[in-house]
């Protein structure tokens, strides 16, 4: 009898430990970042919409192409992120805060939300 209320005291346990909401482990910055990428003349455009941050985002467009660059980032977003100049989040960085923009001179390949 009593490793029958055992069992069940220690499933309902478990049952009730599975089901206890956690926090988000990345949570989304919301809103959106925007930039620009290409070659003088042919300039086209990318956005990442509510972006997970604790995570590095990779621009695509430009990834694993040493000859081209993001530009002119809009920071659309509720936080702060920060810009890389190399692939993978490496390399020098410039935090740009929410709402703000830069102009193309800004060079970056990869981005980050802390």
């Amino acid at each position: 009898m009593r490793l029958r209320h055992t069992v069940g005291a220690a499933l309902g346990a478990l049952a009730l430990a599975v089901t206890i909401p956690t926090s988000a482990a990345h949570a989304d910055a919301a809103g959106i970042f925007k930039y620009q990428w290409g070659l003088p003349g042919q300039t086209n455009y990318g956005e990442i919409v509510s972006p997970k941050t604790e995570v590095c985002h990779q621009i695509p467009q430009v990834e694993d192409k040493p000859l081209l660059n993001a530009f002119s980032p809009i920071n659309s977003t509720v936080q702060t992120v920060w810009l890389f100049t190399e692939d993978g989040c490496d390399g020098p960085y410039t935090k740009m805060v929410a709402g703000s923009q830069d102009g193309p001179l800004r060079l970056f390949k990869s981005v980050y939300w802390p």
